[in-house]
């Protein structure tokens, strides 16, 4: 027979763990709701009730990641409707505790005393006020439904450590006389004249025949009893286990119809029947639907299957045949299209990319959705047509009709409703056509956009309206203008690249528009959006003239910012092996921030020029330039808000910083001129071996770590390593003790002197 549909993932149902309240299980894990690349909000046209089957990016439910109410789903309802069986709202509490946390015990030992075969309550329920009246039958026939009921706790109120403890010895039922317990059901079912406590023991009937068996009993029971009861939750709950017993006896005909029954009739129970909703075979499905009593029947059988098998588009096209004004084309409606705005802005949800990253083309969304939204759209017969209208708008802006996209959006204003979230989706979409209209940033646009991004970025809009994607987006489109504009301040408040700090009288120039006063509105805006503050920019500045040598300067800029945390391991430490983790963990006599090191490196290049103890200064020097790019132990020095930290590798430095924080030059240098001033051959062979990692570190940056790369090119074709200028220089001082702790500590050098 032919399948209905193959899904893009598996599903593995277990019957027994998906009626009723039992454990829901996703697939797919809870890693959160994915809406970088949404702007449609579908709690904007889609009742609150269908929340979890908001598209959701990874997470299977929206929102919730997973169904974990398998426990404690209906106990708030339980008690409000045993208080109200016994008349008495006052002791739901009690009720509580009874239902949820008393004993076995404790209950049968409650029971005979109030019907005259105990002396005394139980003295944990020796202050409940619902015992004080030994007469009351409703409470009489509470305690006798919950003495049979504990028989089977082990499955039915068990509370679990852990919504996945499927697996555990708690869930098993053990030690269940299952004739006694069906028995004791039946009876209390077969002789109850009360209606709402018959009603329990034929759902707790039910679920046993579905747990212990036989099957057929537990459908065949509520078949013929199902007439009887309101459809309430306790009805709902009672089909869900039938429809269970109908799935395990592969009868997915009646099991698929009676999930959809509950799915629609019980808002507590949706997640669990569409779960355990599974059509096998298209000749069980149009059997499903031909048991159906009407259209919207078969229109909630569409949307179940559209949304579990994630084929929207064939569901609304059902769905509108059977029903123009059916609601529930809007929940699928709004499935396609968040679904649309992912594979328009890349395809998989957490790829790296948003709607911000894209541009709008031509041709670029799905021609079968656009033709079936604008033609519902068009004929504007729906429940909601301009909910349609905005969809359609939506969709031609994505697609470049920037024109049709407005007529739409003025159709859906007219019969707009007054809720404000409504209204709010529209501002949002008009914005975003508005801005995709235009190609020059002019006077005339910052005056038209202005109000709405003043709206956006100062947070007046509704909690639910998605403005993050779309705000991204107006921020990179207009950074991009700017920059073609040359207008680069307003480019880079707009969207920060990092190019812009690659020159200097940018940096000042962004400095002196921040410190301007009375700015106009909107250049307030677009400063308010800049991601970085004045301090920020001056120890960039501060950093940067460090790698150039310009110390002055240097501290200048770092003495105008507050102090921050002092650097982890001593900068003017100079090991045979980089171990950054041994120098941190070293107790340091000095501990030096940015700004005492800035100044400590000034004294010692000042005693250079003055001719005293050169070489110590220069190494120190040099020692201290070595740690402060990203091989040494103070990569914290460069860390910062325009830089970034945490670079685990030179590949997670942005490129445009990059050469910046790995350049040996001044390490170099330094360690030349202490060579050069070296006097003895300890001192010339410790310059050569440090003057060799800086070669070895330029040539990983000029051959690896090139400035656009992001992955170790020709990796695999690289040598270890070179017979580095300093290796070779170093073998003439062979005698030196400082070669023998190379030769032991250092396995290159070791592996060329063995060549």
């Amino acid at each position: 027979m032919k399948k209905i549909f193959s899904k893009k993932y598996v599903i593995t149902l277990i019957s027994s763990f998906t009626v009723g309240t039992g454990i829901i299980l996703a697939c797919s894990g809870d890693w959160g709701d994915d809406l970088s690349s949404s702007n449609f909000t579908p709690e904007a046209f889609t009742d609150s009730i269908y929340r979890p089957f908001f598209y959701a990016g990874y997470s299977f439910y929206y929102g919730i990641g997973y169904d974990n109410e398998q426990v404690n789903r209906f106990d708030e309802s339980n008690k409000d409707e045993w208080a109200s069986f016994l008349g008495n709202p006052a002791l739901r509490d009690e009720i509580g505790e009874l239902l949820y946390f008393s004993t076995s015990g404790a209950v049968d030992s409650a029971l005979e005393y109030l019907t005259g075969k105990g002396k005394a309550l139980p003295p944990s329920m020796q202050s409940f006020q619902a015992f004080r009246n030994k007469k009351n039958k409703k409470v009489i026939e509470l305690l006798t439904w919950l003495s049979i009921v504990r028989k089977c706790e082990t499955f039915g109120v068990n509370r679990l450590e852990s919504p996945w403890d499927n697996e555990s010895k708690q869930n098993k039922p053990v030690n269940v006389n299952t004739d006694q317990l069906n028995s004791g059901l039946l009876k209390g079912f077969s002789q109850s004249k009360d209606n709402f406590i018959k009603q329990r023991y034929w759902f707790q009937l039910v679920r046993s025949y579905f747990i212990y068996g036989p099957l057929q009993n537990a459908f065949e029971l509520f078949d013929k009893n199902e007439k009887l009861f309101p459809k309430n939750n306790m009805y709902y709950r009672t089909m869900a286990y039938a429809a269970g017993a109908y799935y395990r006896t592969k009868n997915y005909t009646k099991a698929n119809y009676y999930y959809s029954k509950v799915y629609d009739g019980c808002n507590a129970l949706k997640t669990v029947a569409h779960f355990s909703f599974h059509p096998q075979e298209e000749n069980d499905w149009n059997a499903t639907l031909a048991l159906c009593a009407n259209n919207d029947e078969k229109a909630t059988l569409w949307q179940m299957l559209g949304t579990f098998y994630s084929d929207e588009k064939r569901a609304i096209k059902e769905i509108y045949t059977l029903n123009p004004l059916s609601e529930k084309m809007n929940l699928l409606l709004t499935r396609a299209i968040n679904k649309e705005e992912q594979r328009f802005s890349g395809g998989e949800p957490y790829s790296g990319n948003d709607f911000a990253s894209f541009t709008i083309k031509k041709d670029s969304i799905d021609s079968e959705l656009y033709q079936l939204v604008t033609r519902i759209a068009g004929e504007g017969n729906t429940s909601q047509p301009w909910m349609w209208q905005l969809a359609a708008g939506y969709l031609n802006m994505m697609t470049g009709n920037l024109e049709k996209a407005t007529a739409y959006y003025k159709l859906a204003e007219k019969k707009l409703p007054k809720d404000e979230l409504v209204q709010w989706q529209l501002r949002l979409l008009k914005l975003i056509n508005t801005i995709a209209g235009v190609s020059n940033a002019d006077s005339k646009l910052e005056k038209t956009i202005l109000t709405d991004l003043e709206w956006i970025v100062n947070g007046r809009t509704p909690h639910d309206l998605r403005t993050t994607a779309a705000l991204n987006w107006v921020k990179q489109v207009l950074s991009n203008r700017y920059i073609e504009q040359k207008e680069f301040i307003k480019a880079v408040c707009f969207s920060n690249y990092r190019a812009f700090y690659n020159d200097n009288s940018n940096i000042e120039a962004i400095k002196s528009f921040l410190n301007k006063p009375n700015k106009t509105p909107y250049e307030s805006l677009y400063a308010k959006l800049y991601a970085f503050t004045i301090n920020d920019l001056l120890e960039f500045q501060a950093i940067h003239f460090t790698y150039e040598d310009k110390l002055d300067e240097a501290t200048a800029k770092m003495e105008g910012i507050p102090a921050g945390d002092p650097l982890p391991g001593n900068p003017f430490n100079g090991r045979i092996q980089d171990c950054h983790d041994c120098d941190h963990e070293a107790v340091q006599k000095i501990k030096y921030t940015k700004l005492s090191l800035l100044k400590k490196m000034k004294e010692m290049e000042d005693k250079i020029k003055a001719g005293a103890e050169v070489y110590s200064n220069a190494m120190l020097v040099a020692n201290a330039f070595y740690n402060i790019t990203h091989y040494g132990n103070a990569r914290a020095f460069y860390e910062g808000k325009v830089i970034g930290q945490w670079h685990s590798s030179p590949f997670s430095i942005d490129s445009v910083f990059r050469g910046l924080l790995t350049d040996m030059k001044m390490a170099t240098r330094y360690y030349t001129l202490a060579l050069n001033a070296a006097k003895t051959n300890e001192q010339k062979a410790k310059c050569h071996f440090m003057l060799a990692k800086c070669e070895r570190n330029q040539w990983y940056n000029e051959t690896i770590f090139k400035n656009n790369s992001s992955q170790w090119d020709d990796r695999g074709t690289l040598p270890d390593f070179l017979p580095w200028n300093g290796f070779k220089s170093l073998q003439q001082y062979s005698n030196t003790q400082f070669y023998k702790e190379a030769i032991n500590e250092c396995g290159y050098f070791r592996e060329y002197t063995q060549k």
